[in-house]
């Protein structure tokens, strides 16, 4: 039956007293999704997966706040969830093709990073000032000597039989040469040509007996100088070695229960003694960055860098990463290349920052925007 509707039915009405504010500013923002039981079902029976590969796909009508609601969902998920460790790659100085990657615990990259900066600025003063002392000069001198004086009593004995043979020892520039003395001068080549045959016999006889015990004493000469060689070798060693060795130490005492970071640190020590030279030059200290740009891939120590891919220093709780274009490249990182010469070179400086390690919450947007993917890789 048709019939009028007085004017107070037209509209529904609610009573202000029902509501515990006065303004809608006093009101916090919704946090859960409305209406939607069994999608937050879904969504907490998926994030409660602790295996890795698992995957959740969200669907709906663009502009209905699916993204902002599940990120709010995913970020009070992953506030109960342990911090994911750091991860950086280092050189890896035996193999330079295969660098090395160190997982630390949360902030721990950056300091390292800092830390082998400083190891390697500090070994540059401290290397070159121990070299520079009056100590080191005159163990130098004295090691010098002490082969020298064995050097010159070699040919001083070769030169005494020499001299009872009636030969005497020439140096030129195509080597040592004996030449017979007569009366106490060099016999020349008419006055060797004048004497009888068997004169010119046993003088030829002599002299080859002579150079014998010469080239015997010439390969004891070169013995000792690789003797000294590698005595001076040995001193530098001993003197970096001790000037490093507190800078190194007190690093491995702080890293001393991340067995990966001792042997890098064992690694650079052993390469810094092996590359002298380049530690032995006037240090000068320049700012730079965490590791050098393309570009400058002739700077020596670029090899004792650290690149921190992932810092995760000032998070709490998982990470929530949301990917608006998940191509390989984003997802896995990337390895840049440099030209050099007319080829492409790459190092593990050029490694680029994956989106992910360890336990997390990601959520991944895909065109057109009437969806997403979560992701949870083993969320513990």
């Amino acid at each position: 039956m048709i019939g009028k509707v007085s004017v107070e039915r037209l509209r529904k009405t609610c009573d202000l007293r029902m509501l515990d504010c006065a303004t809608s500013q006093d009101v916090k923002p919704l946090e859960a999704i409305i209406g939607q039981e069994r999608a937050v079902r879904s969504l907490q029976f998926g994030l409660g997966i602790k295996e890795p590969g698992f995957n959740i796909y969200v669907a709906g009508m663009s502009g209905t706040g699916r993204t902002t609601a599940v990120k709010r969902f995913l970020e009070e998920v992953a506030r109960e969830k342990p911090v994911p460790g750091d991860l950086c790659y280092v050189n890896n100085f035996h193999d330079p093709y295969r660098p090395k990657a160190l997982c630390l615990p949360p902030g721990q990259a950056k300091e390292l990073q800092e830390d082998v900066k400083g190891l390697v600025e500090g070994a540059r003063r401290e290397i070159r000032s121990a070299f520079e002392s009056d100590e080191y000069g005159a163990k130098r001198e004295e090691t010098v000597k002490a082969f020298q004086q064995q050097r010159n009593e070699i040919f001083a004995r070769i030169n005494e039989r020499a001299q009872k043979e009636g030969f005497l020892i020439q140096a030129t520039p195509v080597g040592l040469l004996t030449i017979p003395l007569k009366e106490g001068k060099p016999l020349s080549d008419e006055e060797f040509q004048s004497l009888s045959p068997e004169k010119g016999e046993e003088i030829s006889r002599k002299r080859e007996r002579l150079q014998d015990d010469l080239k015997t004493a010439i390969r004891q000469a070169r013995g000792l100088e690789k003797g000294i060689n590698e005595a001076l070798e040995e001193l530098d060693r001993e003197v970096a070695l001790y000037a490093l060795g507190h800078l190194v130490e007190d690093l491995k005492e702080k890293y001393q229960d991340i067995p990966e970071v001792l042997a890098y640190l064992d690694d650079v020590r052993d390469d810094i003694l092996e590359s002298l030279s380049q530690f032995r030059e006037e240090f000068q200290a320049q700012p730079s960055p965490p590791f050098p740009m393309p570009g400058t891939r002739e700077l020596p120590f670029r090899k004792y860098g650290v690149n921190v891919l992932v810092d995760n220093s000032e998070l709490e709780g998982a990470p929530v990463v949301i990917e608006l274009n998940p191509t390989y490249n984003n997802l896995f990182g990337r390895i840049e290349k440099e030209a050099q010469f007319g080829a492409l070179v790459t190092d593990f400086t050029m490694i680029r920052v994956v989106l992910f390690t360890g336990p997390m919450v990601a959520t991944w947007s895909f065109p057109p925007r009437s969806c997403c993917a979560i992701y949870s890789p083993g969320i513990a």
